[in-house]
């Protein structure tokens, strides 16, 4: 299957941007607002959306349920359960330091919460709190037919899915208005399920008019409307904290978070001719985007490995730039999850050949 560069480069850009949301440094501190701090943060807060998007891009074009099931659990479900075990039992090991047999043995209380956390459909384990992503894409895989029942009837009527895409941008930036009271969206089971649903649909229906998207406007309006809406997210967000009214339009499912999420898209869709045509950045961009996945799931030890060598001390005290140094340790922890990834699939590949 022949990939489209547009998709794999916000892929990767997507990847990206998660790292810099985990390697963000405290926006409020010493008693005061950080707006460069707040500027980064606004500007890599969306790349949970573009996931939702690109996950929309092709999602809708299986017909079999049981086949996108079965999928889903050996390329998403498997990886997540190595690494969810791996962290449990190693985690603390390696990113604290502390002996391998405290790691590895947990009390059965331990063990208890472990279960009550799967029930509540979120990651039981330390080091994997990321993983909430997965856990809504699971259940976005689950009720599937549904959602496509949702495309298929959109699709009747070309007016439909304007009105859909109205609509709820319209309930987005309601919920943005009651400072996120009205539908309470979050990172975790339902409430993130909805609003992911929604992007997702949206992603669905974006892909397909990307022909349309690919102009030079497009390219420059993606720009544009990408900066003046994270322009007003910092002055929207610097008020917020001014009168302790929280943070939610940091996030992916803010009208905000949804807006910036599809200029990206949009910005990728314009690129594609001109990545096409650049043999190495094509190739480069592919290579990335099949580690992304691994990235994902590895980036959040590297972070804390990185830590508990000083890296990031170390770092900060010779740069004395919190942008650049964010940036800097962004590109390190990507590099170095990068460096894992490859790693670990060529030990996959050993084993899969004995």
């Amino acid at each position: 299957m022949n990939k489209d560069i547009s998709v794999e480069s916000s892929r990767v850009l997507a990847c990206l941007m998660v790292i810099g949301i985990h390697i963000t440094l405290s926006i409020c501190h010493d008693g005061y607002v950080d707006v460069s701090r707040l500027a980064f943060a606004c500007v890599v807060a969306d790349a949970v959306g573009i996931f939702w998007l690109i996950l929309g891009f092709f999602l809708f074009k299986n017909n079999s349920y049981a086949k996108l099931l079965k999928k889903t659990a050996v390329s998403i479900g498997i990886p997540t359960l190595l690494f969810s075990g791996f962290a449990f039992f190693f985690g603390e090991w390696i990113a604290e330091g502390v002996t391998l047999k405290e790691s590895i043995f947990h009390t059965a209380g331990e063990c208890l919460d472990v279960v009550k956390e799967l029930l509540k459909w979120n990651s039981p384990v330390k080091y994997g709190g990321h993983l909430w992503y997965i856990y809504v894409y699971a259940l976005i895989i689950f009720i599937f037919p549904v959602l496509k029942a949702t495309v298929q009837y959109l699709e009747e009527d070309e007016q439909r899915e304007k009105v859909f895409m109205i609509a709820t941008l319209g309930a987005f930036i309601v919920n943005d208005i009651t400072r996120n009271q009205l539908f309470e969206f979050s990172h975790h089971s339902i409430n993130a399920l909805i609003p992911a649903s929604i992007i997702v649909i949206w992603g669905h229906i974006l892909y397909k008019h990307r022909d349309t998207l690919t102009t030079r406007k497009h390219f420059v309006l993606s720009v544009l409307v990408f900066g003046i809406l994270n322009s007003v997210r910092i002055l929207l967000q610097f008020y917020a904290f001014r009168i302790g009214a929280g943070d939610h339009i940091l996030f992916w499912y803010s009208s905000i978070g949804l807006l910036c999420a599809v200029c990206v898209a949009v910005f990728t869709f314009c690129l594609k001719k001109w990545l096409m045509s650049n043999t190495w950045l094509k190739s480069g961009i592919l290579f990335l985007a099949g580690h992304t996945f691994n990235i994902y799931l590895f980036h959040f030890f590297v972070i804390y490995i990185l830590g508990r060598l000083s890296f990031q001390t170390t770092l900060y005290d010779r740069v004395r730039s919190d942008v650049l140094f964010m940036i800097l340790l962004t590109v390190t922890v990507f590099m170095v999850s990068l460096i894992i990834s490859v790693g670990v699939r060529k030990i996959g590949r050993i084993f899969s050949k004995k």
